[in-house]
């Protein structure tokens, strides 16, 4: 018999996060519920620009205050005209909400650490998203 697996939230931790703001407005709305976010400043995410660090996905949004799983596996699209990522492979964000495959890097990481998060667990290209573990 062939079983599925789903680690959808196996480890999931959330925290809670200012929303960035533009003009005064929020960026995020609960439309953007489920993309993938980064931290844009002290306590404060955003939907970021293409290659920046994935902090996690967006699970809640209200006003100015957010919740977002920062650990354990999330499913998260991926983005169009990327490269998909490898199962084993670290990713990035699109600046967009969706994730790809993080870039090789030409020499030592950077200071701060490589742009990469988390582990892909699995692929879907039918569906067009990834398992990450965070």
């Amino acid at each position: 018999m062939t079983r599925n697996v789903d680690n959808l939230g196996i480890g999931a931790l959330y925290g809670s996060f200012n929303v960035e703001l533009s003009e005064g407005e929020p960026t995020l709305t609960t439309s953007d519920v489920g993309k993938a976010v980064v931290l844009s400043d002290d306590n404060t995410i955003g939907i970021g620009s293409d290659g920046d660090r994935l902090l996690g996905r967006l699970e809640a949004i209200e006003d100015e205050l957010a919740t977002v799983q920062v650990a354990g596996v999330v499913r998260l699209s991926l983005a169009e005209g990327k490269t998909a990522p490898d199962v084993g492979d670290g990713v990035v964000v699109d600046g967009a909400g969706a994730a790809y495959q993080a870039p090789a890097l030409g020499g030592n990481d950077p200071a701060g650490g490589n742009v990469a998060r988390g582990v892909t667990l699995a692929v879907d290209a039918t569906a067009g998203t990834a398992d990450i573990l965070l």
